[in-house]
């Protein structure tokens, strides 16, 4: 009796302590796991991306690490107060009577459309949907720090307006994906999660970053967006004037660009994916009042990683940044090549940023060719000029196709490249001594190209 005894007092402990991590700390556990453990629905996230919230008795803090179109990765860190945060992931929502049948008495109605409303949710056409309005007002003070965040930065690297908006997008969309249940804490939700709930539980859907994006950009100042429903998705669209090639809505009079902040992929301003460009609905946000800032003070942090180049790429004086593709990998000439998809900037330069200290650039299509590795710790801006005088100049008959030869260590070398309409062939090589031939049999004169004091070489074939 005294052995059993002695056995008894670790199976009731080890009884206590498997209670308690079955029924508490097991589901405290699952709610923080991503992916297939918590079965989040379509979980999908980028690799370079993080997310982290955490919380003591007056903030919640986040910790976000993103990438922006560049490929410059940025690290947020801001709070929220914890207060008024619980109290609209509390609110939102409403039970799942207002969906069954009532009595058609004042009292009944007077109470559901008081549910209703309390829970960010209004009754349109006969439905009872979410107040995107509503959720989007309520929730600005809350990402105030955030709304700081993408301001500080726009200022702090120049932003336009467009690379602003891009900015906010580039952060929503590397936001792990992830569709929220229809039922939450015993309130219907419709599948989406306020923007204090979003960030807390670090993903999100189609609609959830669509307020969320909203939240943070109507505070701001300046600026106006739609919402715009497609089949089976929501993105945002941005008030403004839609350049060449965005797409974009008319609605009352006012013209609303592309914005696609749901992710993973990383969408640039006024690119729409097939068939969401389709609309068929759009929701303007009207606010209803002025932004009041949060009762306890917020803080925010930026951090930026990486190395940065900002490439200009001219014929002569005019940009064509935006008529070639620029293609560029991190580890070497006969290695897989990405094309760079950064727009170009107001000035006609592209920034890029990579954590990589060597960068390899390739241009080859017709009629321009180049191809240089470099060390982007030790520039800061990188000239590409294809005009006559400063590269390796080529004068043929249209669409011909012609050999450049390197001459090195005596032997040569050599690629083909095709003339374009106007029978010019343009190449910015190594520095070195260069001839062109109309075949592979190498004939003609030597020629001296420097590519550093920019000294080029013209042939006539």
């Amino acid at each position: 009796m005294k052995n059993l005894k002695f056995l008894l007092i670790p199976y009731s402990l080890f009884t206590i302590l498997f209670y308690i991590y079955r029924y508490f700390l097991l589901p405290e556990y699952l709610n923080e796991v991503p992916g297939e453990f918590n079965g989040i629905n379509g979980y999908k996230k980028n690799a370079w991306t993080s997310q982290k919230s955490t919380s003591d008795n007056n903030y919640y803090n986040y910790t976000y690490k993103f990438k922006d179109l560049s490929n410059q990765t940025h690290i947020w860190k801001w709070s929220a107060p914890k207060k008024e945060s619980d109290e609209i992931i509390k609110r939102f929502g409403v039970p799942p009577s207002i969906y069954k049948p009532y009595v058609l008495s004042p009292e009944v109605i007077a109470k559901r459309n008081k549910q209703i409303k309390a829970g960010y949710f209004h009754a349109m056409n006969n439905l009872v949907m979410p107040d995107y309005t509503a959720i989007v007002d309520a929730s600005r003070p809350l990402v105030a720090g955030l709304a700081s965040l993408v301001k500080n930065t726009a200022k702090a690297d120049a932003l336009s307006s467009r690379e602003t908006i891009e900015l906010l997008m580039s952060f929503c969309q590397d936001i792990p994906y992830g569709i929220p249940p229809n039922n939450y804490k015993n309130k219907v939700i419709s599948g989406i999660f306020p923007p204090p709930l979003a960030l807390k539980k670090t993903w999100g859907d189609c609609d959830t970053k669509a307020i969320l994006f909203a939240a943070t950009y109507l505070s701001l100042p300046g600026t106006s967006i739609a919402l715009l429903e497609s089949p089976g998705h929501v993105s945002i669209g941005v008030e403004g004037i839609p350049g060449p090639y965005d797409n974009a809505v008319n609605y009352g009079g006012k013209k609303y660009i592309f914005s696609e902040p749901v992710g993973p992929g990383k969408h640039p301003l006024g690119h729409a994916v097939s068939p969401y460009v389709q609309v068929k609905m759009v929701y303007p946000i009207k606010l209803k009042g002025e932004l009041i800032q949060p009762k306890l003070p917020v803080i925010s942090e930026s951090i930026s990683l990486g190395n940065n180049v900002i490439l200009s790429i001219k014929d002569g004086n005019t940009s064509i940044a935006d008529k070639i593709k620029l293609f560029y990998n991190h580890v070497g000439q006969n290695k897989t090549y990405f094309e760079l998809t950064t727009r170009p900037r107001k000035d006609g330069t592209i920034k890029y940023s990579t954590e990589n200290n060597i960068i390899f650039l390739m241009i080859n299509e017709v009629g321009y060719y180049h191809y240089g590795s470099y060390d982007i710790r030790k520039f800061s801006s990188l000239d590409l000029n294809f005009s006559e005088g400063n590269c390796i100049y080529i004068k043929t008959r249209p669409k011909k196709k012609v050999f450049l030869f390197q001459y090195k260590n005596g032997k040569y070398s050599g690629l083909q490249i095709q003339a374009d309409n106007r029978g010019i062939v343009r190449a910015i090589m190594e520095s070195g001594e260069y001839v062109a031939s109309v075949s592979q049999k190498i004939s003609g004169e030597l020629k001296q190209f420097n590519r550093e004091k920019k000294i080029g070489i013209t042939f006539s074939l």
